[in-house]
């Protein structure tokens, strides 16, 4: 139930934190670069993918941009590691890097 979307490279990604999820799972090509846009519509939440050490704290109604360039494939979670409420703990997105379009069948896209 949650969207997936491939956004083109060099192109505006669009992120929402909201208690206790992450807006839709974000499809990206390697060595490709994109401008993240990061916001929360709730409280404050926490952006981390793992298993890289990026961390970034997410404001409400505030447009945090990243340029973000992927350079590895495979799945990344996000998770929120600034304590949201009781469903903090739930609050996982993911990012799929690829290569090729055809590797989206290996992740069941």
């Amino acid at each position: 139930g949650i969207p997936v979307v491939m956004p083109k490279p060099e192109s505006d990604v669009f992120l929402l934190a909201q208690m206790w999820r992450w807006s839709s799972v974000i499809v990206l090509k390697k060595d490709e670069w994109y401008k993240f846009h990061i916001s929360s519509k709730d409280v404050m939440h926490g952006f981390s993918v793992q298993p890289i050490n990026m961390n970034f704290l997410v404001f409400p109604n505030y447009d945090y941009v990243l340029d973000f360039k992927p350079n590895k494939t495979g799945e990344y979670m996000i998770v929120c590691n600034e304590f949201c409420g009781i469903g903090h703990h739930l609050m996982i997105g993911k990012i799929v890097v690829i290569e090729d379009e055809n590797e989206l069948a290996n992740y069941g896209y």
